[in-house]
């Protein structure tokens, strides 16, 4: 059995994954118990990097909430270095 490739592909399908994973764990939660804008919002900042559609939602929230966006950034700033050993570099 070959061994599981930890590569740069690898990583952007899980994001992108987790990043859907999200947006739909968030429309779930509109309509019950929980922290749904919040989750939506997650989602949104992990395929933005990816998706120019998600990238110009960000854009605009950032404008628009900025301490929001500040503590959306931290939690996923956490989340690299919880998985990855050297997290990759942002675009700028």
């Amino acid at each position: 059995m070959k061994r599981f490739l930890w590569n740069k592909h690898t990583k952007v399908v899980l994001k992108c994954t987790f990043g859907g994973f999200c947006i739909l764990a968030g429309l779930v939660m509109l309509v019950t118990p929980g922290q749904g804008l919040l989750t939506i919002l997650l989602g949104v900042y992990l395929l933005a990097d990816h998706i120019p559609f998600f990238d110009r939602i960000k854009s605009k929230l950032q404008q628009k909430f900025p301490k929001t966006t500040q503590y959306l950034h931290q939690k996923i700033e956490s989340i690299k270095h919880r998985f990855f050993k050297n997290p990759p570099d942002e675009k700028t």
